[in-house]
């Protein structure tokens, strides 16, 4: 399978970790406020979206 496929997957466990951190303060308790937490999550939809799109591809790719 491609490279392409491990990389992206990579990536997204990255972007998950880097939300972890987004919505959790220095002393590891969440953040409470709706709008920091909607702005870390829609940054990490659109960043997942492009690795799936990726995953997607390396998939088609491997298949024909």
């Amino acid at each position: 399978m491609s490279s392409y496929y491990y990389l992206a997957c990579d990536r997204i466990h990255q972007i998950v970790d880097d939300l972890y951190e987004a919505v959790h303060d220095e002393f590891g308790g969440p953040v409470e406020t709706s709008d920091e937490v909607e702005k870390a999550l829609g940054e990490v939809k659109t960043l997942i979206w492009h690795e799936i799109d990726l995953i997607r591809s390396a998939v088609d790719e491997h298949e024909s």
